[in-house]
């Protein structure tokens, strides 16, 4: 039985068997003699061995068991005081720095939430500006285009002077020491009046054929190219070549002139006339001036070449049915057509019934200014009104611009300057226009030029002669300039500004329609010949001066 127990509590505890326990001597210990079956069973339930039981009062070992129920008893010495509390310590530590990791764990992940809340947000906002960004920019484009394309009002500025005529003082006042020549003085004292003008006019009278042939004068005139290089310095655009003495050279000194401006000066238009040994070029061709869509036609016709022949047509003649093709193709590609008639009688100072007559076509195939040149002599000012009802001014002739001309009058010539306007509704008409008179100073080099009239002095009448023809205008004084202007301009020119001025009143369509009734001299449809200018007219000229 005693067996059986050893067995039982052998398989209690595992496969494995239990060592028997020794002594700190190293022998086996023995149960006492007195310890009965009894003691040993209760000695094995209460978790001891009989073996171990120790003698009433007698110290337990460090390494037995506690009985339980027992309370543990602190270590008695500091050491082990101290070194609990530095694990308390370092476990503290140890807490505190995880909680920190934790902290910015969670932070990090707080600032990358929001990083990516950022991305998505901008995301979608880039998604919906892909979407609606196209159809505000096409919004904005075409705001801007409707801008851009909305009409507005467009004015050009037109100026032309008169005839230059090559006699033989004005080529002589050009030569130079080193036999070149320069003839920037002609034009010196008129630059501030072409100063802001768009559309600047020369009626370049006589042939520029150049140094091939010699320079001649009246009657068959040809003069250096030189004059063509001052014109072009001064700012001069447009050429007028329709006149009398086009054909003075012939062909070849035709073709000389217009292959000169073709070369060396592209941008100078010559009207009036085309090269005879060029295909590529006719005298219908048109030359339509246009500024921001402002399109401005200008034609030149002559009435006659000094009896020449031009078997080619090189030459824009002033007959009623070239000038009625011309004018009218014209009208029907520009907003306004300036004709530049080389027309009317020598030194009278007054228009001819031929001039009326040529002034009625002119205004019935669409001409919008009429500007003339040849009598070598002013003439009047006019405004025309033509059957559709449109104001035309009219210059029936701008005089001489520089000459050696023997008469005081021929001395006298004048700048037509015209400001046309389109509208923002695209209608197009003349707004206001003036005449500016000038005096020929006869010299010799650089005293041979022009004044404008109001630059003009007595002290410089003196000296006003040539020895070379005989001349002596020393009496064209300011006082007689003034005198002949009002002679020929009428009550119109204003002897203290020195100048005629027609302002935007003068412009009023006429809805009514102008008369086309033929008339001897006096007018062609509804003339304002002799109307008054009124001190508000000079006040807005000094405004657009």
């Amino acid at each position: 039985m005693a067996d059986n127990r050893r067995a039982s509590a052998s398989h209690g505890s595992g496969d494995a068997p239990r060592r028997r326990r020794t002594t700190q001597a190293g022998t086996p210990a023995r149960r006492t003699a007195s310890g009965t079956g009894s003691a040993a069973r209760r000695a094995s339930a209460t978790g001891t061995r009989a073996g171990s039981a120790r003698p009433a009062g007698a110290a337990r070992s460090a390494g037995a068991a506690r009985p339980t129920g027992a309370k543990r008893r602190r270590p008695a010495n500091g050491a082990a005081s101290q070194a609990q509390a530095r694990k308390s310590m370092a476990y503290r530590e140890a807490q505190r720095r995880r909680r920190n990791r934790q902290t910015i764990v969670g932070i990090a992940a707080l600032v990358l939430a929001l990083l990516l809340v950022i991305f998505a947000v901008r995301g979608i906002a880039g998604c919906v500006s892909r979407v609606f960004a196209p159809k505000q920019a096409d919004q904005a484009t075409q705001e801007a285009t409707q801008e851009q394309a909305k009409p507005k009002s467009v004015q050009v500025d037109l100026v032309m002077i008169g005839d230059i005529l090559f006699h033989f003082g004005v080529r002589e006042s050009g030569l130079q020491a080193d036999g070149s020549r320069n003839y920037d003085h002609v034009y010196e004292h008129i630059l501030g009046e072409l100063e802001g003008m768009d559309i600047k006019v020369v009626n370049q009278e006589t042939i520029l054929g150049g140094s091939r042939w010699e320079y001649t004068g009246f009657p068959t005139f040809n003069g250096p190219q030189e004059m063509g290089d001052a014109e072009a310095k001064a700012g001069f655009n447009v050429v007028l070549r329709a006149t009398n003495h086009a054909m003075d050279m012939g062909y070849e000194g035709l073709s000389s002139e217009l292959s000169f401006w073709k070369e060396k000066y592209p941008d100078i238009h010559v009207i009036g006339a085309a090269d005879p040994y060029d295909d590529s070029t006719s005298v219908d061709d048109l030359y339509v001036y246009e500024k921001d869509g402002f399109k401005i036609a200008l034609l030149n016709f002559t009435y006659d070449l000094n009896g020449y022949e031009d078997p080619e047509g090189a030459v824009s003649m002033l007959t009623e049915d070239h000038v009625r093709n011309v004018v009218t193709a014209a009208d029907a590609v520009a907003d306004m057509v300036v004709v530049f008639p080389h027309w009317g009688e020598e030194y009278n100072l007054e228009p001819v019934q031929e001039q009326y007559d040529m002034a009625r076509v002119f205004m019935d195939c669409g001409a919008d200014v009429i500007i003339g040149g040849h009598p070598h002599v002013i003439e009047p000012v006019e405004i025309l009104t033509a059957s559709d009802g449109r104001k035309v001014p009219c210059y029936w002739s701008v005089g001489n611009f520089i000459s050696t001309m023997v008469e005081n009058e021929c001395l006298v010539g004048g700048l037509a300057k015209v400001t046309m306007v389109k509208d923002e509704d695209g209608n197009s008409s003349v707004t206001q226009c003036s005449f500016i008179p000038t005096i020929t100073h006869k010299g010799l080099t650089t005293d041979m030029t022009t004044y404008l009239l109001r630059d003009f002095t007595d002290d410089l009448a003196p000296s006003n002669f040539l020895e070379s023809n005989g001349s002596d205008n020393s009496d064209l004084t300011v006082a007689w300039a003034n005198n002949f202007c009002t002679q020929v301009l009428g009550s119109n020119f204003d002897t203290t500004k020195e100048l005629i001025y027609f302002g935007p009143e003068w412009f009023a369509p006429d809805t009514a329609g102008g008369s086309t009734q033929e008339t001897s001299g006096e007018s062609v449809g509804d003339v304002q010949s002799e109307g008054e200018g009124t001190e508000d007219d000079y006040e807005e000229y000094d405004q657009a001066a």
